[in-house]
């Protein structure tokens, strides 16, 4: 009998902690999560010709590593990488927000394409190697 009620409580104490476990934020089975990032249908064109791209992304918490989020904007023939972001790793899905100017030519209202990656940097071996985690891009409209 005594070990009847072993059974029945070690067995009670694992289903406790599964659903726990699945029930918890922040624990195993939401750091799988995969890593993700957007871009925003509609972006920002400054007067001063600056162009501001926005959209989300989800980076695991499980990621060790500086993850950087890098975006570009095209237009026609013009191009402009813009300013890096440092993405947060905690499972969360959060915005980002990046600015930049044309290498050559000039971006205008109307039509333009967006891609943002998150690329993580991997010291393993002294020199920081760049891993692309995930991609997105998309068609959008410039607007002043």
């Amino acid at each position: 009998m005594i070990n009847a009620r072993r059974g029945a409580l070690l067995t009670s104490l694992t289903l406790a902690a599964a659903l726990a476990t699945g029930l918890t934020p922040g624990t195993a089975s939401a750091q799988f999560a995969p890593d993700t990032i957007t871009v925003d249908p509609v972006g920002r064109l400054a007067k001063d010709g600056a162009v501001t791209l926005t959209g989300t992304y989800r980076c695991s918490s499980l990621r060790s590593g500086t993850v950087l989020i890098g975006v570009k904007a095209l237009q026609g023939g013009t191009r402009a990488d813009t300013d890096g972001t440092v993405a947060v790793c905690d499972d969360r899905v959060r915005t980002w927000r990046s600015s930049g100017r044309a290498h050559s030519g000039a971006f205008v209202p109307g039509r333009a394409r967006g891609e943002a990656a998150m690329v993580e940097l991997d010291f393993s071996r002294g020199l920081p190697l760049p891993h692309v985690l995930t991609q997105g891009q998309g068609d959008l409209t410039l607007r002043r």
